[in-house]
């Protein structure tokens, strides 16, 4: 097998071949945040030169000038749409020529004088061809199939952030335009990367295979890891700081059972301080800022965040003093909503919590905010929020900083109340999603989530701090054995229905009746029963929803209010 690295632009792959994704390639297959990176790091770009990592091509032997790709076809199909939207958008500026000339990147001339597309599947895709590819794309075309789909959602996306950008930033004027559409055209030809030739379809399919059960890229750890090694010398032989303290940082995000990718730990590392930044640039960021001069003070405050993070990432596995007992649990809470993007965030308050420039008061208001809001919007409504979400929340961790006060911090945290109420749901839409919280026998999914919602609730109408959560169960008011499961408001399972009881009174009750049970509700230390369960005589499915409904307004107004 013979493998050859060569460093190109795109521009000398799109000028002096024909491209094929190969059959045994996976459909393209890029989502929202796959293009909102992609977006994000092209649009306010200045400086074109840029590394995209590498791609895998071997030629074919049946045709010269046709290379077939073995790696690296979603990016190069991403970047043939974008290419094709901003021939568009040139043409529609009356840009002819700079417009044709972006277009002979898409579609050119074989050794034979017959015109076909620089990028081609094998099969062919007539979608990608017919209403993104040609000069005069027909956006009439129907998509057929996940591939076609996800082309016709990439290129949407694509061009609705490229017009909204123009609109915002140039106000549409025409000259401003044009410029901007040349030099993002200049930022994607000028991409540079390694082209791995393989010399033949055999050795393509090994490395293939290869490819895609080992993983084929450097991780950023590993980049910045050798990074630090270069610039900090091991100056006494069997002392080697910088591979101690790389070492201690790595066992430190080990030593917790919550899984840590290192990945993510770096990038929330700078997003936290520096910047915003996708993965795929991460490295050299941290390439730009860290020189032999101050590479030492760069890897001890990294390995410091390390510790700050771990005790975010896994508030359960450290000791909190009792008066940071409110803050513990706000942290538990955030992780049992599963919400990466709020990491940068959460590491920023902790760090100046722990340099004491902000106090344990804020600090709890700040976590305690961060849980109401992520709460609402990525528990209940399920929303993820793409770059714009990630974006707010890197800038107000920088911001937090960035603070050498906790009065600079009040503002911060004015700032964070003011972003958070844009984006919470109405009341109506938080009732609709709170109403069918489940748990039940056959549905357990949700049930950290129940147990989480029915301690807020418990605490609401009484129940004490000490109380340990752990030795509560959850029980159904009405028996699950005499209930419907309609997944929705009316379910046996649904929030209206559960309440937290200890475990040795919730055998007792079993399926006792709401009469018999009742009574229970009201003497039991164990029990913090809501207005509306007190006020009842009788329990159906209607009373479930009602009651869920009730707990929501209570919730809304009362318990998670920003």
């Amino acid at each position: 097998m013979k493998v050859t690295p060569v460093s190109k632009t795109l521009a000398d792959v799109l000028r002096g071949s024909f491209l094929k994704v190969p059959r045994f390639q996976r459909p393209y297959d890029w989502d929202r945040e796959n293009l909102t990176e992609f977006w994000n790091d092209l649009k306010d770009r200045s400086d074109p030169d840029y590394f995209m990592g590498s791609v895998v091509i071997f030629a074919d032997q049946k045709e010269k000038n046709v290379l077939f790709i073995v790696d690296g076809q979603q990016r190069i199909t991403t970047i043939t749409i974008m290419l094709s939207i901003i021939r568009d958008a040139l043409a529609d500026l009356d840009e002819a020529g700079p417009s044709e000339a972006v277009h002979k990147l898409i579609e050119a001339r074989d050794l034979d004088d017959k015109r076909r597309f620089v990028l081609e599947h094998d099969p062919a895709d007539r979608y990608l061809q017919y209403a993104i590819q040609s000069q005069k794309p027909d956006h009439k075309a129907a998509p057929e199939g996940p591939q076609q789909l996800n082309l016709q959602a990439a290129y949407r996306f694509l061009q609705s952030g490229l017009n909204l950008h123009l609109k915002n930033t140039f106000s549409n004027k025409r000259k401003e335009s044009v410029d901007y559409l040349k030099h993002i055209r200049d930022c994607l030809l000028q991409m540079h990367f390694i082209s791995i030739e393989l010399d033949n379809e055999d050795d393509a399919y090994v490395i293939f295979e290869t490819l895609n059960t080992r993983g084929k890229d450097l991780r950023v750890s590993d980049l910045l890891k050798n990074h630090f090694m270069r610039l900090i010398p091991q100056k006494t032989k069997g002392l080697d700081t910088a591979r101690d303290n790389w070492s201690e940082m790595m066992e430190t995000l080990n030593s917790v059972t919550v899984m840590i990718d290192p990945d993510s730990f770096i990038l929330h590392y700078w997003l936290s301080s520096q910047s915003y930044v996708s993965k795929a640039n991460l490295f050299l960021k941290f390439k730009e800022k860290i020189k032999k001069n101050n590479a030492k003070n760069w890897l001890d405050e990294v390995n410091a965040a390390a510790r700050t993070y771990v005790r975010c990432m896994a508030p359960l596995e450290f000791k909190f003093a009792k008066e940071e007992r409110p803050l513990q649990e706000s942290l538990s809470a955030i992780k049992v909503f599963g919400v990466a993007q709020v990491a940068p965030l959460m590491l920023a308050i902790m760090t100046q919590y722990e340099r004491k420039v902000i106090s344990l008061k804020s600090t709890r208001g700040a976590f305690d905010l961060i849980e109401k809001f992520t709460f609402q919007f990525n528990a209940l409504m399920q929303s993820r929020g793409g770059g714009g979400v990630s974006n707010m929340y890197a800038k107000l961790a920088q911001s937090t900083m960035a603070c050498d006060s906790g009065q600079s911090f009040a503002n911060v945290l004015a700032d964070m109340k003011d972003k958070f109420r844009e984006r919470v749901p109405d009341e109506t839409e938080f009732s609709l999603q709170f109403t069918r919280i489940t748990y039940r026998d056959t549905y357990t999914r949700e049930r950290p989530l129940v147990r989480y919602v029915l301690t807020k609730l418990a605490r609401h109408y009484g129940m004490p701090a000490e109380i340990d959560v752990g030795m509560l169960t959850i029980e159904h008011i009405q028996p699950q054995s005499n209930g419907e499961e309609t997944n929705d408001e009316f379910d046996v399972g649904a929030i209206g229905n559960l309440i937290f009881m200890n475990e040795g009174l919730n055998g007792k009750l079993d399926n006792k009746s709401f009469v018999a049970k009742k009574p229970f509700f009201e003497v039991s230390n164990n029990v913090y029963p809501d207005d509306f369960l007190k006020k009842s005589n009788k329990w159906s499915d209607k009373m479930i929803a009602e009651r869920g409904v009730h707990l929501a307004g209570v919730g809304y107004n009362e318990i998670w209010n920003i």
